[in-house]
């Protein structure tokens, strides 16, 4: 997966949906400005990383946890633990999670 660093990009979103992005860049890493203050947020470690986002995906499809296995060939326990970090994703079933979840394989495979 190639890195690519966004120097600046600017995000409008309604008030109400504010926290909910800061949120995501406190788990993601970054920084948010606010009125030219300046908060610099670290990235999330790279070990919890794919479990949170395989979460996140799954739960923003409203699958559970055996459903996902169901659709990719594996015990429901693979799942639970490539959600905990326990057991990384195979690049064929990351291939499978990102079609499922509408996403891409790299989210599901670890950076070495």
């Amino acid at each position: 997966m190639e890195n690519t660093l966004i120097s600046h990009a600017r995000i409008s979103v309604p008030s109400d949906c504010f926290e909910l992005v800061s949120a995501l860049v406190c788990r993601l890493g970054g920084q948010i400005i606010v009125d030219d203050d300046v908060v610099t947020i670290p990235p999330m470690p790279e070990k919890e990383r794919v479990g949170k986002m395989l979460k996140g995906l799954r739960l923003r499809e409203g699958l559970t946890q055996k459903a996902v296995a169901e659709a990719i060939g594996v015990p429901q326990s693979h799942v639970s633990e490539y959600e905990k970090n326990k057991r990384p994703v195979p690049a064929a079933k990351a291939a499978e999670l990102a079609k499922l979840l509408h996403s891409v394989p790299e989210n599901f495979l670890h950076n070495m």
